[in-house]
């Protein structure tokens, strides 16, 4: 009996081992990318991240990635937000090579990172709330984002501004949730785009090239932002109206500026957040129009700004804001020319880093051209008409620092003028006014004058019952109102006579003057205060209170209209108080019990 062959292994059993575990390692990784591409696409990275520090946010509606290439992802958003602004970058594609293995570790690190139709905001925010101090958290989410390349730059969003235009940038990005965001713009290139303000377009940026390095570092650790690098910047500007509101200005100051195109250089360094020595600004424009109540202002401007340093290490800067000539024009026409108004900003660094900073301003304001003063008979003329007489303008500034109050004087200086009062009465005069720019407001169309001084001197005039002659009185204006449509001046004034020659007018209106008041001739250096109302309709004084040596003492109102005058005083002289009333062919005394009766008509409606 023969016995047959054992069957030999066969040749094809090593390779179908290695086909199985070709296959079930291929199953492997086709089910790694399967669950990947499933992890990518529910949110996994992004929600991790948000639970856990919920003012940084990352997110992407779909995204696919043949892992160890690169990762794409469609509408890709990256959002910060600190306790003084927020910052988002939109992508709708996004391609970037990712380390899969350092998302175990809380890290998001990614290269070569291309980025296509890119939006990106920064916006001011109001405060978050405060949360007690402590150190930072512990492993907190990081975001590195290297060799960053973005072409097709849809919008630069910054407040109101908006740019959309050719846009460049190569650099990186790095975020550490909640402690700390750097951006690297090692290439920025803007050219030819438009920025508008709230839709409206307002400026073209020619070029804008640099290199920059932001770092916004966020407590516990500090409380710092910094900027390093370099940028030059060149701008046509349009109407600068929307400047207006940018500069913390709003139209119930002053009307919005109209006109003012021009052009803008720039060249600025940056060192540790504050500009560098090298840097410099140059700007010039048309003719800017601001209404300021009636009046508007017309003047073409420039801007001219540089930072140095000097011998001693320390950094200096100088800007200056320039408006020459300037032209006032009212509803007669031309009304002031003003050769030049200036303001220079003066900045002194304390130390090689910049960290504490001096700074001072100035304020020019050249004296005007002679100004017509029977210009504003057009507003003053029923109760003080102009004859002949001009005034100047001009500014006082002592240069001082920026934070602390100090006087901005605008002088207004008349020569002699020659005018009537109330139409019948020959008046002649000097008046300086010394207002306080830096307590000037406006509101609608009205005119705060607070701080006011005004100096009248050399005055004479023809009474019907007396001549006064070089006659003068200081007004101190402590809460003073001028409402510029219709004219009117109203305002709490105290004030000293050199005389009292005035009262003896006003009670000489209509009879001689009572015998007890004889000293009020002899009155010298009173004390007047009251409440004061000066428009077209004539004069009114309220709360008058004048005091003299002697014991002398006047108190009432007085109501002048177009020649007319009412009165009420109380006046004591030489222990003797007696109550005078004049009205229009009426002239009343009353000694006995004149404080009582005087009070009682005081109560009556002013007629």
């Amino acid at each position: 009996m023969s016995i047959g062959a054992s069957p030999a292994p066969t040749a094809r059993a090593p390779r179908v081992r290695w086909r199985r575990a070709l296959f079930g390692v291929l199953a492997v990784v086709l089910a790694f990318e399967a669950l990947l591409n499933v992890a990518l696409n529910v949110g996994l990275v992004s929600g991790l991240l948000r639970a856990t520090t919920p003012h940084t946010r990352l997110d992407w509606s779909q995204g696919w990635w043949l892992w160890p290439g690169p990762v794409h992802l469609r509408d890709f958003s990256l959002k910060e937000r600190d306790n003084r602004q927020a910052w988002r970058v939109d992508a709708a594609r996004v391609k970037a090579h990712v380390s899969l293995f350092r998302l175990l570790t809380r890290k998001v690190l990614a290269h070569d990172v291309e980025a296509h139709g890119l939006v990106f905001w920064l916006t001011s925010e109001p405060a978050l709330e405060a949360r007690p101090t402590g150190p930072p958290a512990p492993h907190p989410w990081v975001i590195e984002l290297d060799r960053v390349t973005v072409r097709d730059v849809r919008e630069v969003n910054w407040e109101t501004l908006r740019y959309t235009g050719p846009c460049e940038v190569d650099g990186w990005l790095h975020v550490v949730a909640g402690q700390r965001f750097t951006a690297g713009l090692e290439r920025l290139h803007l050219a030819g785009g438009n920025v508008e303000s709230k839709g409206e377009r307002v400026a073209t940026l020619e070029q804008v090239d640099g290199t920059l390095v932001l770092d916004n570092i966020q407590p516990p650790l500090e409380a710092e932002h910094r900027v390093d690098g370099h940028i030059d910047v060149r701008v046509d500007l349009f109407d600068l109206g929307w400047l207006w509101p940018m500069l913390g200005s709003s139209s119930s100051h002053a009307g919005m500026p109209r006109g003012g195109a021009g052009q803008l250089e720039a060249r600025l360094r940056f060192h540790r957040g504050h500009l560098a020595a090298g840097s410099r600004v140059e700007a010039r424009g048309a003719e800017l129009e601001v209404a300021l109540g009636p009046a508007k202002f017309h003047a073409p401007w420039s801007l001219h700004g540089t930072v140095t340093q000097e011998q001693d290490q320390l950094t200096r800067g100088e800007l200056t804001v320039r408006f020459a000539p300037v032209r006032v024009e009212g509803h007669v026409g031309t009304v002031a020319r003003i050769p030049e108004v200036s303001l220079t900003l003066h900045a002194r660094s304390h130390g090689p880093d910049a960290s504490t900073i001096d700074l001072e301003q100035q304020v020019r304001i050249g004296r005007s051209h002679p100004i017509d003063l029977r210009l504003f008979n057009a507003w003053t003329g029923k109760t003080f008409q102009v004859d002949s007489g001009t005034a100047t303008l001009s500014g006082r500034d002592t240069p001082g620092p920026v934070r602390e109050p100090h006087r901005l004087n605008l002088l207004l200086k008349t020569d002699l003028v020659e005018g009537r009062w109330a139409g019948n009465a020959r008046m002649l005069g000097q008046a300086d006014f010394d207002i306080d720019a830096r307590r000037v407001s406006l509101q609608g169309k009205a005119m705060s004058l607070e701080g006011t001084h005004v100096e009248l001197s050399h005055v004479s005039m023809d009474l019907k019952r007396m001549q006064i002659r070089a006659w003068s009185g200081q007004f101190s204006l402590p809460a003073a109102t001028l409402n510029l449509e219709p004219v009117a001046l109203e305002t709490r004034f105290s004030s000293t006579f050199a005389n009292s020659d005035p009262f003896v007018a006003l009670l000489t209106a209509e009879k001689a003057l009572p015998t007890f008041l004889s000293p009020l001739f002899k009155a010298k250096d009173l004390k007047v205060t009251g409440w004061l109302r000066i428009s077209d309709a004539g004069l009114q004084v309220r709360d008058l209170h004048a005091t003299a040596e002697g014991g002398l003492e006047l108190r009432g109102w007085v109501d002048t209209r177009r020649g007319v005058t009412n009165a009420l005083v109380l006046a004591t002289a030489g222990g003797i108080t007696g109550a005078i009333e004049i009205h229009p062919g009426h002239h009343h005394l009353q000694l006995h019990h004149a404080r009582r009766w005087f009070e009682k008509r005081l109560r009556a409606p002013a007629k």
